[in-house]
């Protein structure tokens, strides 16, 4: 019973899903949103990373301080085992930001995601908690 309890025992069950917000030091403007769903626990203890900036604040560096924190949430607070990250393979940026955070790909899903209205194939990567956990080692030498 224990795998499955959350850190506040009180809280009930763990969420299958968790948003979390960026948002500016200076002036707390909304920067943009993380989202990990789909949380499955027990022998899987996976979930899925979903996330997206609003445009005035792109390419300030906000949303990659953001993942910085939240993976540590995924990894730390909610004890996940892997984090998966689906990008269509057009989205540069998109698969540049969380191979940057150390995110591998693991294939490559044909009409994944029903976008606009059309089926869009997808990268899939993938990020555990182990090798989250040496990077932040090998950061802090």
């Amino acid at each position: 019973m224990r795998r499955y309890a959350t850190l506040d025992k009180r809280a009930g069950p763990p969420p299958n899903h968790v948003g979390l917000l960026v948002c500016r030091h200076e002036d707390d403007s909304l920067v943009g949103v993380f989202n990990i769903s789909e949380i499955v626990r027990g022998l899987f203890n996976s979930g899925y990373l979903g996330y997206y900036a609003f445009a005035a604040h792109a390419g300030h560096g906000y949303m990659t301080e953001g993942l910085e924190l939240v993976l540590r949430v995924a990894f730390k607070e909610l004890r996940l085992h892997r984090l998966e990250a689906n990008v269509q393979p057009s989205n540069g940026r998109s698969l540049a930001f969380v191979r940057r955070a150390g995110f591998v790909r693991e294939g490559f899903s044909r009409r994944y995601v029903r976008i606009g209205g059309q089926w869009r194939d997808h990268v899939r990567l993938a990020l555990l908690a182990e090798d989250w956990r040496a990077r932040r080692r090998k950061t802090r030498a």
